[in-house]
């Protein structure tokens, strides 16, 4: 994580280009991630890996630059299905931005469908400050919804009636998930956020704001690629093939989780006619789901649901036992493995258990490698 910046792009008055020429040769840095000799070589690994590199200098660009207006700060979409990373659920919708705790802020809308609700504030975005740890939330449980469906929240360091989050100079970057085991028939929460005494719009941007930007860019397309390769060589040091309820956070693994998630992880390891076989008795919890990263946390099979398993999803055995199976091709109908995870050609990653408003401790997951190959 970064905590301050280190790039320093110069320009020049004389050559307008210059400055674009400084941070393309400055963006090279990102590839190193490349070539570190923990990086897995196969193709699939690298072939992503190059993506994950240009999505991060986009997503660079958004964070730090577009929406660095703290006068004028808005929520935007975080994710989507062209840009997944920091390990996201395709069942949850994110929105985040960046704000001054100091100062007050309301955030207005309609409150929407999902059954399950969470309004964030953070000391940072993890990549851009360090650390980044939650301050405060509101959920579902509490928050106060009028009869039309509408929600005003407000962000402040001074008490407020009804909705009211604490800020402080600390609070730097707030998060709204929204999470539903199916999205069919649900609309979403639409949400906007404004500062009180805030006048006019974003004033023009100038070129020495424009070269603070780039800088920055630089330093989250170097930084995050190699800070989420971490948590996946974290996991595949003593976790494969099984899952571990989480840990103590230490730097690897203190990723700012939302209040009242629990997660368990792993790294799956499967040969082309391998399968990882897993099967759990789910207890009782408002929201739970079993997902697929690859190496760089992005969402393996975002959106698909042939690529992860949630509560509204799962087929249960007749005990309620649900058994899956991590496979590139799927069970023939009638298998003991009723549930399909297709890894989408990979033949590792990382597991992600959310365990979401539980009321019974998470249950334990069982795993074991098994030879597969589906008959013809």
């Amino acid at each position: 994580m970064t905590a301050s910046k280190r790039t320093r792009l110069q320009g020049s008055d004389a050559d307008p280009g210059q400055l674009w020429d400084e941070f393309c040769d400055a963006l090279k840095r990102a590839g190193d991630v490349l070539r570190r000799p923990e990086t897995p070589r196969d193709e699939r690994t690298l072939a992503e890996g190059y993506r994950h590199l240009l999505r991060m200098a986009r997503v660079g660009f958004e964070n730090v630059f577009e929406l660095a207006d703290l006068e004028h700060p808005a929520l935007t979409p975080m994710v989507g299905r062209m840009v997944q990373y920091e390990g996201v659920t395709s069942d949850a919708r994110y929105l985040h931005g960046f704000l001054d705790g100091r100062a007050t802020h309301r955030i207005r809308g309609n409150r929407g469908d999902a059954p399950l609700f969470e309004l964030g504030v953070y000391t940072g975005k993890i990549g851009i400050h360090d650390p980044s740890h939650l301050l405060a939330s509101i959920t579902e449980e509490t928050l106060e919804v009028d009869a039309d469906g509408r929600v005003e929240v407000v962000l402040s360091p001074e008490p407020h009636d009804g909705n009211w989050i604490r800020t402080d100079e600390r609070t730097r970057y707030m998060m709204i998930r929204q999470y539903a085991p199916d999205w069919t028939g649900l609309a979403p929460g639409r949400f906007t956020i404004e500062r009180e005494g805030a006048e006019g719009s974003r004033a023009p941007f100038s070129l020495d704001a424009i070269r603070e930007g780039l800088e920055r860019t630089v330093d989250f397309a170097v930084d995050t690629p190699v800070l989420w390769a971490d948590v996946s060589e974290y996991w595949r040091g003593f976790a494969v093939n099984r899952f571990v309820p989480q840990l103590e956070a230490d730097r690897s693994t203190d990723i700012a989780p939302p209040s009242g998630h629990h997660f368990s992880c792993g790294w799956f390891e499967i040969g082309p006619d391998e399968a990882l076989a897993i099967s759990f008795r789910p207890g009782r919890a408002a929201f739970w789901s079993l997902g697929l990263a690859s190496y760089w946390y992005e969402t393996i099979g975002y959106g698909r649901r042939e690529s992860h398993l949630n509560a509204g999803s799962a087929v249960a055995g007749p005990d309620g036992t649900i058994r899956a199976l991590i496979a590139h091709t799927p069970p023939p109908e009638g298998s003991v493995h009723r549930n399909w995870i297709d890894p989408k050609g990979h033949r590792h990653g990382t597991l992600v258990f959310r365990w979401s408003r539980g009321v019974d401790p998470m249950p334990e997951i069982a795993c074991e490698r098994i030879a597969w190959k589906r008959p013809a």
